[in-house]
């Protein structure tokens, strides 16, 4: 994976950027760690040479001072490795026992703990070997002698020494899971959308099939991968559809189209009489009439398809659509000595587009009537149940054979036997495009005989 294109990640930045945050938070953190650390041990150093002390005073005015002498020397024998020191001087600043050859020159008789600065000369013994701080306390006994204890600072160092390389050590470690976490969420990242663009560069290279893999993670990337393949899918169809419109126009319309030119081109062949003229100019009205409603029809379900109606969505009230076709087409049926017989239940509504409700339903009528012989039944049923509401036409016509349920949705697809009649093989399309923009299903049934086109709207659109 190349590391340039990794580093320029999204979620590589915004590891680096929150690496760097964490870093000075860590480093402010740490910081405030360590000095309270190195103030406690001040303080337990302070605190420990003030008890000190006091216990030393209780000695000497308790016990004499010699006992205190012993208790000085026993205490610098067992802290030799602690390297703690003492200095006992008399009312006249001779020195009785310790190990300061003499009293500091910069240290005052004040009851308090100060850091003072003793020459590796000052000490009589082998507890210090280079000049250094001592933090040290000095007091002034009963008879006028002076006390002076000093606690080396080398443990407390070597402690904050200790407590120092933790913390870089944690900081580091702290920074370097950082860094290492921002650069695996960056890789899978990367890995994700790749995955993305390799599908968009086969669709544009026109492998309109190839799909984003899905994994089982169900995270954000698989959401929206499901969300494009859908937009694929959808693509794919339109772009489909559209093929196989043009491919039909271009074998359907052919044949019109050819039909009317040669009825024009024999026309001008020689002069004809004015009824002669008026009768071909009407049938070629006709032929472009017929041609005007089929683009019209392929208009109308490219749309519908595309779903550009749904500015015109509202409540519908189906029942009452269907009673004014059910009156619309009565007169039609009786024409033909049909009987239009409709059992529609009151209050059905449901959400969609008035204008493509009624075209499909009237696209069913027409073909009901169509192809239902005389003295023929034709029922236009409507009823809920549940919460879905289901519409059927029914009639005891020809029918279509269960095989071709299918193909009878195709675009200018017509059955043999009904070649002979008037029409293009656009309504069943227009019927199905409708249906599937009200979410609806759509079902043939055999009447035994004739069809029954079932229609059921499910709850989402009550």
């Amino acid at each position: 994976m190349n590391l340039g294109r990794l580093l320029n990640t999204s979620a590589m930045r915004i590891a680096l950027r929150y690496a760097a945050i964490y870093a000075i938070l860590m480093i402010l953190g740490l910081s405030t760690l360590y000095w309270a650390s190195s103030q406690y041990i001040d303080e337990q150093i302070t605190t420990g040479l003030k008890q000190k002390m006091l216990d030393l005073i209780h000695i000497d005015q308790a016990q004499g001072r010699k006992s205190l002498i012993q208790t000085l020397n026993a205490q610098s024998a067992i802290n030799k490795q602690s390297r703690s020191i003492f200095l006992l001087l008399n009312s006249s600043h001779k020195k009785i026992a310790g190990d300061l050859e003499a009293w500091p020159s910069k240290l005052d008789v004040t009851n308090r703990v100060v850091n003072v600065w003793i020459d590796s000369q000052l000490i009589s013994n082998s507890k210090m070997d280079q000049d250094a701080y001592w933090p040290m306390i000095a007091e002034t006994l009963a008879d006028g002698s002076q006390l002076l204890l000093a606690q080396s600072l080398k443990q407390a160092e070597e402690l904050q020494e200790q407590i120092l390389y933790s913390i870089i050590s944690i900081f580091l470690l702290s920074v370097g899971l950082a860094l290492t976490m921002g650069w695996i969420i960056g890789r899978t990242l990367l890995a994700r959308i790749d995955n993305i663009n390799s599908t968009a560069k086969a669709i544009t290279s026109g492998n309109l099939s190839h799909r984003i893999p899905i994994t089982e993670k169900n995270d954000e990337f698989d959401e929206l991968a499901k969300y494009l393949n859908t937009m694929l899918n959808r693509i794919e169809q339109l772009l489909t559809g559209m093929r196989q419109v043009t491919d039909n126009i271009a074998h359907d319309l052919r044949k019109p189209l050819s039909r009317l030119r040669n009825r024009l081109e024999i026309t001008l062949l020689e002069e004809r009489e004015s009824q002669e003229y008026q009768q071909i100019l009407t049938e070629t009205i006709n032929d472009a009439d017929e041609l005007i409603i089929t683009f019209n029809t392929l208009l109308e379900i490219a749309q519908t398809e595309a779903e550009s109606f749904r500015g015109e969505w509202e409540s519908v009230d189906l029942s009452k659509l269907l009673q004014q076709l059910g009156e619309l087409y009565q007169e039609l049926a009786n024409s033909k000595k049909q009987t239009l017989k409709l059992t529609v239940q009151n209050g059905l509504k449901v959400t969609g587009n008035r204008h493509l409700l009624a075209q499909a339903v009237s696209n069913l009528l027409d073909n009901a009537i169509k192809y239902t012989p005389a003295n023929g039944q034709i029922i236009l049923a409507a009823k809920q149940q549940q919460k879905n509401i289901t519409l059927k036409v029914s009639d005891n016509g020809v029918g279509i054979p269960t095989d071709k349920y299918k193909l009878v949705l195709e675009r200018f697809f017509r059955l043999d036997s009904a070649r002979s009649m008037p029409g293009n093989g656009l309504g069943l399309s227009l019927v199905k495009a409708v249906a599937d923009l009200h979410r609806a299903k759509l079902s043939f049934e055999d009447n035994q005989p004739g069809l029954t086109v079932v229609i059921i709207f499910t709850k989402l659109n009550n």
